[in-house]
C-alpha cells in the first residue's frame, strides 16, 4: 500500500483534533489533542439513542462528518512532561513546520526572503480556510 501524503494526514488530524491543549486552550486557528469524548461529540456519537448498543456510523455517513468539521493546523507539543506540554499552547509552534512553511510559499502568501512580510503564524487561519475548502 502506498502510505498517505503527509499534507493529508495533517489535514485529517486537524479536523479530528480540539482545542484542549494539555490544561490549556489552543490559540484560535490551532488544534492540539483529539480526546475521545471531543470526537465523540464531534461525530455525534455521543447521544444515546441507540438503545443501549454502542452507536456507530456507516463509512459515507463517517466521511460527510469528517468533512464538515473545521481545519485547524495543529500544534507541536512541546516538551515531555505535563509540566512542559502545558506550555504547548503558549508556545503556539505548528506541527510539521516545514510542510506549513512549504504550503505558505507554494500558495504564494508567504516568501521567507522578505523579512518586512508577514509571521507565518498570522498566516494560519487562511492557510487553514483554503485547506478547509480543498477537504
Amino acid at each position: 500500500p502506498v502510505p498517505a501524503p503527509a499534507l493529508q494526514v495533517i489535514v485529517g488530524y486537524g479536523k479530528l483534533a480540539g482545542r484542549a491543549c494539555f490544561g490549556r486552550e489552543a490559540p484560535p486557528g490551532s488544534s492540539c489533542q483529539l480526546p475521545l469524548a471531543y470526537l465523540e461529540a464531534e461525530l455525534g456519537l455521543d447521544d444515546d439513542d441507540s438503545g443501549g448498543s454502542p452507536p456507530s456510523l456507516t463509512r459515507s455517513e463517517f466521511n460527510r462528518r469528517i468533512n464538515e468539521l473545521e481545519f485547524r493546523w495543529p500544534l507541536k507539543p512541546y516538551g515531555l512532561g505535563d509540566k512542559s506540554l502545558s506550555k504547548t499552547a503558549v508556545v503556539n509552534k505548528g506541527a510539521e513546520t516545514a510542510y506549513y512553511m512549504d504550503e505558505l510559499e507554494g500558495r504564494g502568501m508567504y516568501d521567507r526572503r522578505d523579512p518586512t512580510g508577514p509571521l507565518p503564524t498570522s498566516l494560519r487561519p487562511r492557510l487553514n480556510a483554503e485547506l478547509d475548502r480543498e477537504g
